[in-house]
């Protein structure tokens, strides 16, 4: 779970995510990644781990996709889940994204926010932003993922660890670049619906989609 200046929330993630996975029954671990914060996150973090749960950070912001490679190549797991903090997703999904990466022999697996069958609640501009977003994806990667930006993907460690050999990205356009890659290696990719709500509240900057478009250029 990649965090940034989540002081406010990362000890009731840590908390639901932890009590989730042992209500699955399953082993397994959390690894929080502060991805240099500058407030409390770190303190947050540790005052409220448990078993199961591991800290780390770096003291400079690198980005999400920094933070994500940088916990999943401290992990020992077989099935690497990266799931975002502020969990807008249903950690239901997280027993679903197992079970079909399972299923239907995946590599990886998306949950897909705007997929027709999604439960997903959003404003008017929110949905705007990320449909130009996806279509831009498009237009200029050729990638066929409908949404690269979402928050609850499965990997097979195997795979993870070869696309890590081939990454550039590291903020803003990392997803985009970790999903092409693992298209252009032929891995078997499959987007998935949530079919409990989804509430996105984090805010989706316009300058942001600037600086995925630049990055999105240099891949």
């Amino acid at each position: 779970m990649p965090v940034y200046n989540g002081e406010r929330y990362i000890a009731k993630s840590i908390e639901k995510v932890s009590l989730y996975m042992d209500k699955l029954g399953i082993p397994y671990e959390i690894i929080v990644v502060d991805d240099g914060s500058t407030d409390n996150t770190y303190e947050e973090a540790i005052a409220n781990s448990r078993d199961g749960v591991r800290v780390v950070r770096y003291p400079i912001n690198k980005g999400k996709g920094y933070a994500f490679l940088y916990g999943a190549l401290r992990s020992e797991g077989e099935r690497i889940i990266l799931f975002d903090s502020d969990l807008d997703i249903p950690l239901y999904q997280i027993s679903i994204l197992l079970k079909i990466i399972e299923r239907k022999n995946a590599d990886i697996v998306i949950t897909n926010k705007w997929h027709p069958r999604s439960m997903t609640v959003a404003s008017p501009l929110r949905k705007f932003m990320s449909y130009t977003f996806n279509m831009l994806v498009k237009l200029l990667t050729g990638l066929k993922i409908r949404d690269t930006q979402t928050g609850a993907k499965a990997f097979k460690r195997h795979a993870l660890l070869e696309i890590a050999k081939k990454l550039y990205v590291k903020r803003y356009a990392f997803d985009v670049e970790l999903l092409l890659v693992a298209q252009q290696l032929g891995y078997k990719i499959v987007e998935i619906p949530s079919l409990r709500p989804i509430v996105l509240t984090s805010k989706f900057r316009i300058k942001e989609i600037f600086r995925m478009a630049l990055e999105l250029l240099s891949i």
